[in-house]
């Protein structure tokens, strides 16, 4: 049976390709990743990965579960001057609004989403996750999207 989480990801990141961002002209390269690493160097456009993060199971009856699925969206980016800096704020918000609204109809009609998937869950947004910010000047930010299936057997 094919990962559900790992379909997800790869139609989120399929999904995020196909964006025309309003917040930048320089093109967002956008990846699916297990293991995400990038250098400072491949940064100096905006950089998307998208990594599976996990499954929460609830029990709602006896045939039946809610399944959580979480998905890791890092963004990031070389930013030498504050205006690149505020240019990243604006697209991080941008990318949780993308996300949030789920029209892929329309902006990717051609990316096969997993049956029964719709608009996540939550979507948590945090600029420099646990001051992650090691490098002078990377502007770093991780959402974590979070879709819920149900299923019975």
């Amino acid at each position: 049976m094919p990962s559900k989480l790992l379909d997800l990801c790869d139609a989120l990141a399929d999904s995020l390709r196909e964006v025309d961002w309003v917040s930048t002209t320089d093109p967002v390269y956008v990846e699916r990743r297990n293991w995400p690493r990038v250098d400072v160097e491949d940064l100096q456009t905006p950089h998307v990965a998208v990594v599976a993060g996990g499954i929460e199971v609830t029990r709602l009856a006896r045939s039946a579960h809610q399944h959580d699925h979480q998905l890791y969206v890092y963004l990031g980016r070389y930013v030498p001057q504050d205006a690149d800096a505020d240019m990243m704020l604006d697209l991080a918000e941008e990318l949780v609004e993308v996300i949030e609204e789920h029209g892929w109809s329309t902006i990717a009609p051609a990316v096969t989403w997993p049956s029964g998937v719709t608009s996540p869950q939550a979507v948590l947004y945090e600029l420099n996750p646990g001051e992650a910010l090691q490098e002078r000047n990377v502007w770093r930010a991780v959402l974590t999207v979070t879709y819920r299936l149900s299923r019975s057997y």
